[in-house]
């Protein structure tokens, strides 16, 4: 007799053992178990008792439904009709804003003279402030000129 507190002999062995009983192993596999099952009592019975418990699984009563399958296909549908109107009204007003931006920059692109004159002037007083240096810088000193044409060792004399 079976008791509840019996293990495999190692895991392997039972994930290999579950696998046969779902029908995923390999053809090697399947005659390694088939092997196993003719020499060893212990995991015959441990077969046994996993066959035993995929059949009681199996003819476990469903939990009846919460709501009528016709209400559950309803809501579905409205929750996936309210998410289509959602993205409908996204893209429609991103499409608006796109068409004002678009008008937008082509006003500004055609007459310039929405620019205010305090702009302009910034920018006519910055290029004075670049052609005259605020901070006086000192004179030049005396450079060195080198002829690039004759080698450096002939200037030094």
């Amino acid at each position: 007799m079976i008791t509840n507190h019996s293990y495999p002999p190692d895991k392997c062995t039972f994930e290999l053992l579950s696998a046969y009983l779902d029908g995923e192993v390999t053809a090697q596999q399947r005659q390694e178990v088939e092997k196993l099952l003719a020499e060893d009592e212990q995991i015959r019975a441990l077969y046994r008792r996993l066959l035993y418990l995929r059949d009681e699984f199996q003819n476990l009563p469903a939990p009846p439904p919460s709501c009528p399958p016709q209400q559950l296909a309803a809501k579905v549908f409205a929750r996936v009709d309210e998410e289509n109107r959602k993205r409908r009204l996204f893209l429609g007003g991103g499409a608006i804003a796109a068409v004002v931006l678009a008008a937008f920059a082509g006003i500004l692109g055609e007459n310039r003279s929405f620019i205010p004159q305090m702009a302009q002037k910034q920018e006519e007083e910055l290029k004075i402030a670049l052609n005259e240096p605020i901070v006086e810088l000192p004179a030049q000193r005396e450079s060195l000129r080198i002829p690039l044409d004759r080698p450096l060792l002939e200037n030094l004399r």
